[in-house]
């Protein structure tokens, strides 16, 4: 994809000649007008299927034009936008790979008196599926489609896919995300991290597998623990934990008899507890920081005001929220204390407030817009 001013220019030329072959009423990119104080007509998975229909010329001409839009546009969403990537001015899509799957444990490391060997069984298999819903299911699915995303265990942000995929823009457009909303997320969610569980983080990270050795590379251990569903607990996961996260390779040695499995799982538990509220706090910060009513961790759902009274304590700066945010110990009188200040200092509850409503138009802004973009290409007939 072009960059913002070459997109602009771009977008421009691409109207001139729609306009030279189907002339039509309507202004130029840089003053589009939407009217955000109503629901766009349609919903968002009929715009992105209108766009799919499209032709491929068509489909990457309208994405283009939808980028230019959005660089374009000055409103609160895209002043937090820019506060952050500004930071990373040139270096701003340079991220690591994700990697394909997540890493295994090693029995012949942590379990050497008992090695049943990790393989991956094969995404796309019945087993695979089944245990993803049963472990899953629906709780890690968004409207948003990430090309980005903060790795708890590395510390740092992870590309999943190119930035300017046509459909990703498209499909988040349509849902009225900007191109570059993951992005600032996965950033926001790295800022906020001071880095105190990361070895927590990293063992949790890995792959999920079951007694008999059967790994899933969609499922790590932290998302089988966060089902709340009895899970099958081998001796080369559990293990494997506690040597990272406590190098202690003393208490233990596999195979673990069934007179220590309490002990052993109370152990492991606790570093679960400690690092889920670690983390779900600041991904639900993160994921109030461009959206007014984002989707949230169990447990935030109802207290979305709140996340954006926070960020109103905190300028909206990421690096205060991160120095501010309690980290292992504290959570209690934190919540007590900045509880408070969101619900009780009237600048911090009107301020939230209008920030809410603020972001909640730049997302029916984004999405409108695409949806007049497609109706210039006549999507819709």
């Amino acid at each position: 994809m072009l960059p913002p001013l070459t997109a602009c220019l771009a977008a421009l030329a691409l109207l001139a000649l729609h306009r030279a072959v189907n002339p039509v009423e309507h202004t130029e990119p840089s003053q589009f007008r939407v009217n955000t104080s109503e629901a766009a007509e349609r919903s968002p998975e009929v715009l992105f299927e209108a766009w799919k229909a499209l032709g491929e010329t068509e489909r990457s001409d309208t994405v283009e034009w939808f980028t230019a839009e959005a660089d374009n546009r000055r409103d609160a969403r895209t002043a937090l936008e820019q506060s952050v990537l500004r930071r990373y001015a040139g270096r701003r899509f340079d991220w690591p790979e994700a990697g394909a799957t997540p890493p295994l444990y090693d029995p012949t490391v942590h379990t050497p008196g008992l090695v049943i060997e990790r393989t991956f069984v094969p995404a796309d298999s019945p087993t695979h599926r089944r245990t993803y819903e049963d472990l899953v299911g629906e709780r890690n699915d968004r409207a948003i489609r990430p090309a980005f995303r903060y790795d708890w265990g590395r510390g740092t942000v992870v590309k999943l896919g190119a930035w300017d995929d046509p459909e990703r823009v498209a499909h988040n457009a349509a849902h009225g995300f900007g191109p570059y909303a993951d992005l600032v997320e996965a950033i926001v969610e790295m800022e906020v991290d001071g880095g105190a569980l990361r070895a927590e983080a990293a063992a949790f990270g890995h792959a999920y597998a079951d007694r008999a050795g059967n790994a899933f590379s969609t499922i790590t251990i932290y998302d089988a623990w966060s089902s709340g569903d009895e899970i099958e607990m081998p001796d080369v996961e559990c293990l494997g934990i506690l040597h990272d996260v406590e190098d202690d390779w003393r208490s233990f040695v596999s195979p673990v008899p069934d007179s220590q499995h309490r002990r052993l799982y109370d152990r492991i538990g606790g570093h679960y507890k400690r690092l889920h509220a670690y983390r779900t706090l600041r991904t639900a910060i993160a994921r109030a920081f461009l959206d007014a009513e984002p989707e949230l961790p169990k447990g935030y759902e109802t207290g979305v005001m709140r996340l954006h009274g926070f960020w109103m304590i905190q300028e909206s700066d990421p690096r205060k929220m991160g120095e501010d945010l309690p980290t292992v110990e504290g959570y209690t009188d934190w919540f007590v204390e900045r509880g408070a200040q969101a619900d009780e200092t009237r600048e911090i509850v009107e301020g939230a407030r209008t920030r809410m409503a603020n972001l909640k138009e730049s997302r029916a802004w984004a999405r409108q817009t695409f949806e007049r973009i497609l109706e210039e290409y006549g999507a819709f007939q």
